[in-house]
């Protein structure tokens, strides 16, 4: 639209002047959207524009996908709504509007929430159903919440009312009254460092549990668990039910706690929180390690996402070992030692965890070396799998060209390959994919 049109239908020098009604005005002001689904980014190929007219303002999608003929379709659409108000975009073929509160906190649109949907198949409970979930942030925090649904206005509207949660009462009595996403992961060696991990949803307080599985015949393993977050510690205390020849016999909010325990307890194995204070300590040695010599201690922490993860062991001097696990098998480095002692009681294990971690981590990257994903990521090259195997296992890009016997160029080259495939930027986002096919 021609400023000298604007200007016929506006009647006023100092109303015609309104930079909005100019395309040049919106030519900077479009942009695309995006979304994320299935846990990529996508964008929108049309642009969209904020319009604010009279204390309200919302998005609007311009359907055009050229920038010079969305910023015209920009100032027509705001000489309309100026003619005519908002009902004018009611007219003919109607935009997507989605419309934001006056202050412009998008989180409080429901459409903002529409948009940032992932579609997740959790196989931590029988019997799960894909549902959408949705990240929350709010002060520097943020966390996954499944939201029970594949309906993307239920879910919307699901996960606006856990961002009113979390912004009136707080994060701890979110965590209490909806489900969560973590991963957990259990650190079995810092020398290499070991860890397996694995995606858990927490269950809201009060919520059904699912029923224990038949009790063995032989005497299980006796775990206690310390973790603060009540709902977290209700999860594994189901988790570790759930594994064949383990029962979770107590959870404890902290360390001091684990004084009640005594000899008739006979505990098999301690789950520890690793961020709890005395972990580190002589606290932890006094009241347990010297009272249970032969019990294993298994420091375990919980992350917003497997990425938070990875980057947080990328940095390990003698390199790292992360394997995924499934969830009703989060004790799966041990199961071999369950019920495996004479007289009906389990066998002290502490003694053998070394070598079990060795033999553990060792079988898994045999098998990564030595099948080349099957129907697994066919699309990579036998090489490309072995390049992946070591990278998987924190090995730097010299490491791996000695122990393939190539050369780091040709390493660069298949890890550049390997990007391309795999939809990735970077090494870590290439071993997360990697890994959890």
């Amino acid at each position: 639209m021609s400023k000298q049109g604007a200007a016929d239908w506006v009647g006023t020098g100092e109303a015609a002047a309104d930079q909005r009604l100019e395309p040049v005005y919106w030519r900077t002001r479009v942009f695309r959207n995006s979304y994320v689904r299935d846990g990529k980014l996508h964008r929108v190929r049309g642009w969209s524009a904020k319009i604010q007219y009279q204390g309200v303002r919302r998005t609007i999608s311009l359907g055009a996908v050229d920038q010079d003929v969305a910023a015209e379709k920009a100032a027509s659409l705001f000489v309309q709504i100026q003619q005519r108000g908002w009902p004018a975009l009611g007219q003919g073929s109607r935009p997507s509007v989605v419309t934001l509160p006056e202050g412009g906190d998008a989180r409080e649109s429901v459409d903002y929430w529409r948009l940032r949907l992932v579609q997740r198949k959790y196989r931590s409970e029988p019997d799960a159903m894909a549902e959408y979930s949705c990240r929350v942030e709010h002060d520097g925090t943020g966390g996954y919440f499944p939201l029970g649904t594949l309906n993307e206005a239920q879910a919307a509207e699901r996960a606006l009312e856990i961002f009113h949660c979390v912004v009136e009462v707080g994060w701890e009595e979110a965590a209490a009254r909806y489900r969560r996403e973590l991963t957990l992961a259990l650190f079995w060696s810092g020398s290499p460092f070991c860890s397996t991990y694995t995606t858990i949803l927490t269950h809201p307080a009060g919520a059904r549990r699912l029923a224990k599985p038949e009790a063995a015949e032989t005497v299980p393993v006796n775990v206690f668990v310390v973790e603060p977050d009540a709902t977290v510690g209700a999860t594994l205390r189901e988790l570790v039910g759930r594994t064949p020849g383990f029962d979770c016999r107590g959870v404890y909010e902290d360390i001091g706690s684990l004084h009640s325990l005594g000899q008739a307890d006979e505990p098999g194995l301690l789950l520890v929180n690793r961020g709890l204070p005395g972990f580190s300590g002589e606290e932890l040695d006094a009241r347990f390690k010297q009272r249970f010599p032969d019990c294993p201690v298994v420091p375990f922490a919980t992350f917003e996402d497997s990425e938070q993860l990875f980057n947080s062991t990328g940095g390990s001097l003698h390199g790292y070992f992360l394997h995924r696990t499934p969830p009703g098998r989060v004790l799966d480095l041990l199961e071999e030692t369950a019920g495996a002692g004479t007289k009906g009681k389990p066998r002290p294990i502490a003694a053998n965890l070394s070598r079990l971690v060795r033999q553990y981590f060792k079988n898994q990257v045999e098998f990564l070396a030595t099948e080349p994903g099957g129907d697994t990521l066919p699309h990579l090259t036998p090489r490309e799998h072995q390049v992946m195997t070591h990278l998987s296992r924190g090995a730097l890009d010299k490491e791996i060209a000695e122990l393939l016997r190539i050369s780091v160029w040709t390493v660069h080259n298949h890890l550049k390959n390997i990007y391309e495939k795999l939809g990735v930027q970077n090494r870590t986002e290439a071993v997360m994919e990697y890994l959890q096919k």
